[in-house]
């Protein structure tokens, strides 16, 4: 009995390692397309969004691990555990914040003060997420990887949201032109495996 528990376990991780390399291509792609329209746009700063993530990584390594307010944070708005990882409170609240007030109380903001703060909060929930789901074996990992694409680009589209407050991005073409890159490169990876 628990010899065919172990054998479905790894039939499962070996499922999820396929369903993941099928999800990272579409991964790659859809964050490719993002930066190729982040650069188009002149009114959005690539290099504050990129300072922005390093400032994150480091403030994390070299400071303080903010991994238990965070948490705090997420528990507030979120009980569901699902919620808690897949949606990034501190980003929605900037991004209805950023919204919001400049309409109710009638003065502007800076672009770049809204891409900083976009791209801190979104690489903490990352950071959180990854945090929250590594595993320590095999099939954990695998697990891990699945999961964390899953995620991502469920977080980048909502980080597209986000932007498109300020920087008027086409969400809906982003998404399109990335699921279709990502399709091509299925394609080509699975041509190239059974070649």
């Amino acid at each position: 009995m628990e010899e065919k528990s172990l054998q479905n376990n790894y039939i499962l991780t070996i499922v999820k390692l396929v369903l993941f390399l099928i999800i990272f291509c579409f991964l790659v792609e859809l964050s490719k397309v993002f930066l190729k329209e982040m650069r188009l746009k002149e009114s959005l700063k690539i290099s504050v969004l990129f300072n922005s993530v390093l400032f994150c990584f480091a403030f994390y390594t070299f400071l303080a691990d903010l991994d238990n307010l965070y948490r705090k944070i997420q528990r507030f708005f979120f009980r569901s555990t699902f919620l808690f990882l897949c949606l990034p409170s501190l980003v929605i609240l900037l991004g209805v914040g950023f919204f919001l007030f400049p309409k109710i109380m009638g003065f502007s903001f800076s672009k770049e003060l809204f891409l900083f703060l976009g791209g801190f909060a979104f690489t903490s929930h990352l950071i959180f997420v990854a945090r929250q789901i590594k595993g320590r074996t095999f099939t954990g990992f695998v697990n891990y990887l699945f999961m964390f694409s899953i995620l991502y680009i469920l977080n980048l589209i909502i980080f597209g949201m986000y932007l498109k407050i300020v920087f008027n991005l086409h969400l809906t073409k982003l998404i399109f032109e990335g699921v279709r890159g990502g399709a091509s490169s299925i394609k080509i990876l699975f041509v190239q495996l059974f070649k």
